[in-house]
Order: C-alpha cells, then sequence, then structure tokens
C-alpha cells in the first residue's frame, strides 16, 4: 500500500477526500490501495467530528509551519505521496489579518516542501485555488486555462499563488515532482459556516439576516466537494510530472441566485435576505477550464440542483456542523 500524507484533515475538502478514498478503496474487492497519515492544527473547536478514525489513518495535531513537528511526523511515516490541502482559506479573514495567512499559507507550504525533499517523496501535490487567477469583468469572458496569468487581489489569493511557486521552484531546485489543482468553488458536507451555503443554511435555521454583499451579482463556478475529491485521486494517479490542473464542474452562477435557490429547497428564507455594503476589491467573476483534467479520465457527476439539495439535507440531518 502507498501512504498519502495529507495536510488540512480537519477541513472541508480534506475531511471528505480521507473519507471518499478509503471508503471506494474499501468497496472494491481489490486490496487496499491507500493508508493515510495526516496533520491538522484544530483551530475550530467543533471540527473533531470531522477527523475519520480508520485504522488506515493516523491523525496528528500540529502547526505545518512547525519544521520540527513536521520532521517527526515525516520521520515516523515516511509518505509516499504529500497532498497539501492546509491553508487559512477565508478572504474576509485574510483582509483583517494578512500576518496569520502568510505564516501558514507561505512558510507552512515551504516546511512541507523541505520535509519531503529531504524524505524523497515520489509526488507533492498543491491544492490551490482559482482565485489566484483573480477575477474577470464581465459575463462574456472566456474561462482561464492553466497557462492564464496569476492576478490575486486579496491577501488570500497571493499567499495560495505564492505557495504555488514555492512548489514550482523547488521542482528545479530540488527535483520535487509535483501537481498543482486549482479549484472552483468547492460546496457539500462538512463545511464552516464561514462560508456562503451553509451560513445561508444556518442562518435560514436559526432565522437571523442573511448578509449579501453588494447586490449579491458575484458569479461563482461550483464543485461539489465529491467530485473535487475524485479529480485530486485522477491527478496524483495520472497527473504529468510537474503540471497544473484547473478543477470545475462549469456551473456558474450569481450569489444571489445560489441563496435564492437554497431557500426554495428549504421552503423559507427570502425574508432574511440583507444587502450590506460590498467588501473591499470583491471579485466579480470566476470561471475556469478544466479540459486539461477531463483528458486524464475526469468527469464531474453532480448537478448543481441535485447537489445543492443534498448538502440541505446533510446539514439539517448533521444539526452539530451549524453550530
Amino acid at each position: 500500500m502507498k501512504k498519502i500524507l495529507t495536510t488540512g484533515s480537519n477541513g472541508f475538502i480534506f475531511s471528505n477526500y480521507i473519507r471518499k478514498t478509503l471508503f471506494d478503496n474499501k468497496s472494491k474487492s481489490e486490496d487496499q490501495k491507500y493508508t493515510f497519515a495526516s496533520i491538522d492544527k484544530m483551530t475550530r473547536g467543533n471540527g473533531f467530528p470531522n477527523i475519520y478514525q480508520n485504522k488506515n489513518h493516523t491523525f496528528y495535531l500540529g502547526d505545518i509551519s512547525d519544521t520540527h513537528f513536521v520532521d517527526i511526523v515525516f520521520d515516523q511515516e515516511r509518505p509516499d505521496f504529500v497532498i497539501h490541502g492546509a491553508a487559512e482559506s477565508f478572504v474576509d479573514f485574510s483582509l483583517k489579518d494578512p500576518n496569520k495567512f502568510i505564516i501558514s499559507n507561505v512558510l507552512g507550504t515551504q516546511v512541507l516542501i523541505n520535509a519531503s525533499v529531504k524524505y524523497k517523496v515520489e509526488k507533492f501535490i498543491m491544492i490551490s485555488t482559482d482565485e489566484c487567477y483573480g477575477q474577470l469583468t464581465n459575463e462574456s469572458d472566456s474561462p482561464w486555462t492553466e497557462s492564464s496569468p496569476l492576478n490575486p487581489r486579496n491577501p488570500y489569493s497571493a499567499s495560495k499563488a505564492a505557495s504555488e511557486l514555492l512548489v514550482q521552484a523547488a521542482s528545479v531546485s530540488y527535483g520535487l515532482n509535483y501537481n498543482i489543482t486549482r479549484s472552483s468553488n468547492n460546496y457539500g458536507p462538512r463545511q464552516t459556516t464561514e462560508k456562503l451555503i451553509p451560513k445561508v443554511i444556518k442562518s435560514i435555521v436559526e432565522g437571523n439576516k442573511i448578509p449579501v454583499y453588494g447586490q449579491g451579482l458575484q458569479i461563482r463556478d461550483w464543485t461539489y466537494v465529491i467530485d473535487n475529491c475524485s479529480a485530486i485521486t485522477t491527478v496524483l494517479e495520472k497527473g504529468t510530472p510537474n503540471e497544473i490542473y484547473n478543477i470545475s464542474a462549469n456551473q456558474e452562477c450569481t450569489n444571489i441566485e445560489l441563496i435564492q435557490k437554497i431557500c426554495n429547497l428549504m421552503g423559507k428564507g427570502h425574508e432574511l435576505i440583507s444587502f450590506v455594503e460590498e467588501r473591499p476589491g470583491h471579485d466579480f467573476r470566476y470561471a475556469i477550464n478544466c479540459d486539461k483534467a477531463k483528458a486524464l479520465g475526469w468527469a464531474p457527476t453532480m448537478k448543481l440542483p441535485d447537489g445543492l439539495e443534498a448538502c440541505v439535507q446533510w446539514y439539517l440531518n448533521n444539526s452539530w456542523s451549524l453550530k
């Protein structure tokens, strides 16, 4: 079995990724393909249910920017692959405290690169974001490709772009074999309530106002988290060395349209919509071309209406996640 070290295993994407990968392997007749070790610093106290307790998963509580700690984990686990998903990730928080994002997203990435080079991992996958491209300024602009220039417009996306450059530099300087994935907005189970979809669900459940920046006309491209998880595994197994892959379901809608869809699914909440002052530098539209990932054999499976319905039902069935 190959061992995968993931970072951010308490977070939204990788709490789903570890579950999906181990479940997919278990459901097949073949032997278990992967085992996991993971790192998370657990800054959110209500996230403990996100940790997947499984005989093929060893969890380490700690900070990826701590060189001594990371070295101990690598020495103990000797991973074959590293999938680096840990990040400070909420734009609003990055505007208030950018230093935290530089420490975690930039320094933390370099610490992991150093350990990966030292322990000779087979492949390092950096999980990035379409926000590194900046913004599209109208609805008719063509989606970004992997060769589009990076133009981050807030501390969060700038820190992710910087971490990408560190990974690429390590390939030249130290021979690190890498892939980078840039995904569109993910949604699904186990996402924190700072994010738009669970925030809206939580607001409706509690009868609180649903804050909407400006008129809610910002356009986002939504991908169900399980589709992103399958794309990451496809890149791990089939990705060309030292290439970048966009990941998207190409399902765009405005924020206000998305909120109204959730209100319709829950049968209430339209009266709670409250328009608030626009966020500084709020990007207008994200859209990415993912033909390159599809050429590896991957394709998204979840349509937005079905994904939203499943998402709403999951949060209603798991009230702990809305605390």
